[in-house]
C-alpha cells in the first residue's frame, strides 16, 4: 500500500511538471516549480510524445533557466523533432492552399476544419503538430458523395464525412457536415446552425507564409472544437492538444456580445455542463485564461476529464482499458466505444443514452449511402 501511494504521488509530481512545462511552452511561465532529475526529463519527454505536443514542450524547455534544462540527448532529440515539426506545417499549409483551390476550381465553396486554421491561433504556429486535412465543402451529402465516388467508387462514407485519399502524402477528409450529436433534437439544431453560419466561414480567410486559405471564423470555433473535443470523448478519448486548441480558441478577445451568444449556443447544443469541465482542465493544465468567467467550472466532471486525457494521450491511442485497433466501423470496436461510453452515463447522460440509437441508425444510413 505504502508503495502505491509512493508511486502515485510521483505520477503526480511528474503531471504537474509537465503541465507547468506546457505552460512555459505558450508563454505562461518562465522556469518549473523544481529542477526534474534526468529521470524525470525521460518521463516529461515520453509525455510530450504520448499528447503530441513536443513543439510546444520544446518552445517551454527554451525559456527556462540554463540550470533547469534536460539532458543533452533529450534537448537534441525534442530539438530535431521540433524542426521537422515546423517543415511540416509548411508542407501542410501549402497543402491546404492547393487543396481549397482545386475546389474551387470544381465548383465547391469550402473551408479548412481545425488544424492549420487553429495553429494561426498559437504563439508560434509552426510548434503545433499537424494531422490530417479536414475541409467542408458546400453541397448535400448526397451531391458530395456522388463528387467522391467518380473517383473512388468503392469510399465509404459516414454521416459527416468521407475520405478522399488522393495523395500520399497526407489524409484529407471531405466534410458534407461538420460534426454531429447523437441525441437527434440537439443534432438536428446543431445542422439547423450549421447551415446558417455556413456562408460566413466559407468566406473567412486565413493568411499564412504559405498563402491563404479558407477557415471558421473565432465564433465558429468557440462551439466546434468544443464539439470536436466532445465527440472524441465519446468515440475513443482526447489529448491534451485538443483542449490546448479550444484553449487558444477562447484566448481571442471576446466582446459581451460574443460571450453572451457563445453561452446561448452552450445551452442549445445541451455543452454547457461539458464545457464547464472542459475549461476547468483547461484552467489545471494551462493556468488561467480567458472563458474562465463564461460558465461555472465543474471540478468533479473537469478532474475527470483530466484523468481521461492524461490516461488515453492523443484521441485516445495510448488508452489500454479498451482495444480500438479492430478498424473504424468493426463490431469489436463498437463494443468497446460502448464500454468506453458507459463511464461517461453519469455526466452526460442524454447523450450516452442516445448513442445506441444512433449507432444503428447510422448502420443502415451507411447501408444505404455507402
Amino acid at each position: 500500500m505504502h508503495n502505491n501511494k509512493q508511486t502515485k504521488n510521483v505520477e503526480n509530481n511528474i503531471v504537474k511538471l509537465f503541465f507547468a512545462l506546457v505552460q512555459c511552452g505558450i508563454g505562461k511561465r518562465e522556469s518549473l516549480p523544481a529542477t526534474p532529475s534526468a529521470k524525470e526529463w525521460r518521463a516529461l519527454y515520453d509525455m510530450a510524445i504520448k499528447q503530441t505536443l513536443v513543439g510546444i514542450v520544446f518552445a517551454g524547455v527554451e525559456r527556462l533557466p540554463k540550470e533547469q534544462y534536460p539532458p543533452r540527448d533529450i534537448l537534441l532529440t525534442m530539438h530535431r523533432l521540433s524542426e521537422r515539426i515546423k517543415h511540416s506545417n509548411i508542407e501542410l499549409n501549402r497543402k491546404c492552399v492547393a487543396v481549397a483551390k482545386k475546389f474551387a476550381a470544381e465548383g465547391f465553396e469550402s473551408c479548412i476544419l481545425k488544424g492549420q486554421g487553429i495553429a494561426q491561433l498559437y504563439p508560434d504556429p509552426g510548434l503545433r503538430t499537424p494531422g490530417d486535412i479536414d475541409i467542408w465543402l458546400k453541397g448535400s451529402s448526397k451531391e458530395i458523395i456522388g463528387y467522391v465516388k467518380k473517383f473512388f467508387p468503392d469510399c465509404k462514407p459516414t454521416y459527416h464525412h468521407v475520405d478522399f485519399p488522393v495523395s500520399n502524402e497526407v489524409e484529407i477528409e471531405i466534410h458534407y457536415r461538420p460534426t454531429w450529436m447523437y441525441n437527434p433534437f440537439t443534432n438536428k439544431r446543431l445542422q439547423r446552425y450549421f447551415d446558417g453560419v455556413a456562408h460566413e466561414q466559407f468566406a473567412n480567410r486565413i493568411e499564412t507564409a504559405e498563402g491563404c486559405f479558407p477557415a471558421p471564423t473565432v465564433a465558429f470555433n468557440r462551439i466546434y472544437i468544443l464539439l470536436h473535443i466532445y465527440r472524441h470523448l465519446f468515440s475513443e478519448g482526447i489529448g491534451m492538444r485538443q483542449l490546448l486548441d479550444y484553449y487558444f480558441v477562447m484566448q481571442q478577445p471576446m466582446s459581451a456580445k460574443d460571450r453572451s451568444e457563445y453561452v446561448t449556443l452552450l445551452k442549445k447544443f445541451r455543452l454547457k455542463k461539458f464545457a464547464s469541465a472542459a475549461i476547468y482542465a483547461m484552467q489545471q493544465m494551462f493556468g488561467a485564461g480567458n472563458g474562465d468567467s463564461i460558465v461555472k467550472l465543474n471540478k468533479k466532471h473537469g478532474e475527470f476529464l483530466l484523468r481521461e486525457i492524461m490516461i488515453a494521450g492523443n484521441f485516445g491511442k495510448y488508452d489500454s482499458r479498451y482495444d480500438f485497433s479492430e478498424g473504424n466501423y468493426s463490431i469489436k470496436r463498437g463494443i468497446e466505444v460502448i464500454k468506453h461510453n458507459s463511464t461517461l452515463i453519469t455526466k452526460y447522460t442524454g447523450e450516452t443514452l442516445w448513442s445506441p440509437y444512433f449507432k444503428v441508425w447510422h448502420y443502415f444510413w451507411r447501408k444505404k449511402n455507402g
